[in-house]
């Protein structure tokens, strides 16, 4: 799959592409510094691809960089990753068809777990930005239901998990699908997202 970076700091490039390629293995990786550039190199990409787009490019105000973009390529699929952390700014984006929006104040293990979900087909949008309460928000976690989703957000598979906890990786697993049955998810990426959303994260 390929992804491309459009925003101004050459460290977001760099630090956005190392999260790419862990949430998406093979992921072949851009990068543009402004819109024009952006929208030029984009007009080359697969159907498939995502777009993470910042908001604040030279000569851009507001969701003006989404709008323009998504009037130049309205079949591509883009994601905003921002510096700007205003419900009103992701209702914008929301509503000008952006499959997501991601803070770049969000922890590296949340934001590889929200780029994976959305390149899987789904979105992501903060429910705090926007004023929606969580779906999870009424979770009933057991103490240890709990500690294993800490660890499933610090990124630990099975093995290291029953390792920590001393307990068998079988009791993991278990424990494992009880979190996504009351976090009512079907995988590990949509339960750290999840656990994003609840305010939980690893110790």
């Amino acid at each position: 799959m390929e992804f491309l970076i459009v925003d101004d700091h050459a460290f977001i490039h760099e630090t956005l592409a190392a999260v790419v390629r862990k949430a998406v293995a093979g992921a072949a990786v851009r990068a543009a510094d402004t819109l024009e550039k952006g929208i030029a190199q984009a007009r080359a990409l697969p159907r498939r691809s995502l777009v993470l787009l910042d908001l604040g490019l030279p000569g851009c105000s507001g969701i003006e960089s989404l709008t323009r973009f998504r009037e130049a390529l309205p079949k591509l699929r883009i994601t905003v990753v921002s510096a700007v952390e205003e419900s009103r700014s992701v209702h914008e984006a929301f509503d000008a068809g952006a499959v997501g929006y991601i803070p770049k104040s969000t922890s590296p293990s949340v934001m590889v777990a929200a780029i994976r979900l959305i390149a899987e087909g789904g979105t992501y949008f903060p429910p705090e930005l926007m004023n929606l309460p969580p779906e999870t928000a009424k979770a009933d976690l057991t103490d240890r239901q709990t500690a294993v989703l800490r660890l499933l957000v610090k990124g630990l598979g099975n093995q290291q998990i029953a390792e920590k906890l001393d307990i068998s990786e079988n009791t993991v697993k278990q424990h494992t699908h009880a979190v996504y049955s009351a976090l009512k998810v079907s995988s590990r990426t949509q339960a750290v997202v999840a656990a994003a959303r609840l305010g939980i994260k690893p110790d």
